[in-house]
């Protein structure tokens, strides 16, 4: 949700942008592609900070709450399985909150992109 918020903006204000590109020629499918690469691309940065910030928080969630609830900590295992299901689930979600603000940007027209002010 955060993400298509934020490629909405990114979208509303590169509105001159899109134009310049349109008027130069560049295609519907282009102006998407370009879109959705840059909402991948957010994810993957974020998703490379939620690993790197997963293990240690992880591992201190273990031995905090396993020592107040059974005087123990409990056992902490960081799967690369987990890692690489996370990667996939948060490119889907990726390119699924960028479509819709990559759409509009695409049916955009140089005759609307000039008159935006």
């Amino acid at each position: 949700l955060g993400l298509a918020g934020t490629m909405s903006t990114n979208v509303l204000e590169r509105t001159r942008e899109i134009g310049v590109m349109r008027a130069i020629g560049a295609s519907d499918g282009s102006v998407l592609r370009i879109v959705i690469v840059e909402g991948v691309f957010i994810g993957l940065i974020s998703w490379v900070f939620g690993a790197m910030l997963a293990w240690p928080v992880g591992a201190l969630l273990a031995q905090t709450v396993g020592a107040v609830l059974f005087q123990q900590a409990l056992p902490y295992v960081f799967s690369a399985g987990g890692l690489a299901t996370w990667l996939v689930i948060v490119v889907v979600l990726a390119v699924l909150a960028s479509f819709l603000p990559a759409w509009r940007a695409s049916r955009l027209t140089v005759r609307e992109v000039l008159a935006y002010q």
